[in-house]
């Protein structure tokens, strides 16, 4: 069954690379659109500002990157930028804003991982309330 709108969670890191290139690989032949999330997870201290390019240099990177990615792997992708206090609410209310049929990012190696217990209710979250397909990317074991 060929994907028609891919919501893919970009955070900068190596496996999130490799989440997109991963979409753009089985997007292409099927023309299929991307929307490429960038979510910034803040603290409650914190406010929730409204995304404004040129505010925030270090989403402005991401976008950038991951956009110049999508391009070179011939998608043309939609970005959109989010700050929340939950990664996995977080996302699967991106994944129905979007209209997205398939959700994909990266998971940690969660023996490795410092903030484990929080990526674990991340994870419940999103596998519960997901509304559409689900593609998880965990990195290899060495």
């Amino acid at each position: 069954m060929p994907y028609k709108h891919v919501l893919a969670v970009y955070d900068g890191t190596d496996l999130s690379k490799e989440v997109l290139e991963m979409v753009c690989r089985f997007l292409r032949p099927e023309r299929g659109r991307m929307t490429i999330l960038v979510l910034r997870v803040l603290p409650l201290s914190a406010g929730l500002p409204t995304y404004q390019p040129g505010a925030d240099p270090e989403a402005d990177a991401m976008v950038r990157e991951a956009e110049q990615l999508a391009d070179r792997c011939g998608i043309k992708a939609a970005s959109s930028v989010r700050y929340a206090r939950s990664m996995g609410l977080a996302v699967v209310s991106e994944a129905r804003l979007h209209g997205a049929d398939l959700l994909a990012l990266a998971v940690p190696d969660l023996g490795r991982f410092t903030d484990e217990q929080r990526w674990h209710a991340n994870l419940r979250a999103i596998l519960r309330d997901t509304t559409c397909a689900l593609m998880l990317l965990r990195p290899g074991r060495a």
